[in-house]
């Protein structure tokens, strides 16, 4: 492991576990959930292996989207519990193609979404978002234009994701920053603030991902 990753490892642990005590302090302004702080800590640790290229992020990815369904539960932002539902089932089939998905069953590479399927996803995705506005407007959802816009650009930066594409990390880094307000405005604090992160790590992510694919490319000119 590099030098600086090792460093940024230690840094997250020690973060970690201030994070997990905060619940049990008395004197914070805001009273913050246990769940949501396992969840936070376990869905940071997730997002920063898979922008190391990492597949272990999935499998800890796991633990952090059960506790979110029961948070956002809770919150009553109904479209995003069946986001954690989404990302729970196809994080398991990520696993599969990251380790299976290349040729004769070897490991996926990185790369580059097609043009084609770029313009079929974003036609899907317009039509979809304007469909679970008007759902959520029924079921009187939270903030129902901006909680269908980030579900709909999540599943479709997954998808990106599990195919280990580099146009994910664009989307993620776009929907981070909407999220941040999206949270704060549902008293998530914490979880505010984890996406704030998850957008420097999603930014970190496309820088890796990028070189990566870079790299790939060199070899197989080279052969």
């Amino acid at each position: 492991m590099p030098q600086s990753a090792h460093l940024q490892s230690i840094v997250g642990m020690i973060a970690s576990i201030l994070l997990l005590l905060l619940p049990f302090q008395p004197l914070l302004p805001v009273e913050l959930g246990l769940l949501e702080t396992i969840a936070v800590v376990t869905s940071a640790w997730s997002v920063w292996l898979l922008a190391k290229n990492n597949l272990f992020g999935w499998w800890i990815g796991l633990v952090g989207t059960a506790l979110y369904g029961f948070v956002f539960y809770q919150a009553k932002l109904y479209a995003e519990v069946g986001l954690q539902v989404f990302y729970f089932v196809t994080s398991l089939q990520a696993i599969y193609i990251w380790l299976r998905g290349g040729q004769n069953q070897t490991e996926r590479p990185v790369g580059y979404v097609s043009r084609r399927w770029m313009v079929t996803a974003g036609i899907l995705a317009i039509g979809s978002i304007f469909a679970l506005r008007a759902f959520l407007i029924a079921i009187r959802g939270a903030a129902p234009f901006w909680d269908a816009l980030t579900t709909v650009m999540s599943l479709v930066a997954h998808l990106y994701l599990m195919g280990r594409f580099v146009e994910s990390w664009y989307l993620w880094i776009t929907v981070d920053v909407i999220y941040v307000p999206l949270y704060t405005s549902r008293h998530l604090y914490l979880t505010s603030i984890l996406y704030g992160i998850f957008c420097l790590m999603a930014i970190n992510g496309l820088r890796n991902f990028q070189h990566i694919e870079h790299e790939q490319r060199l070899q197989r000119v080279e052969q």
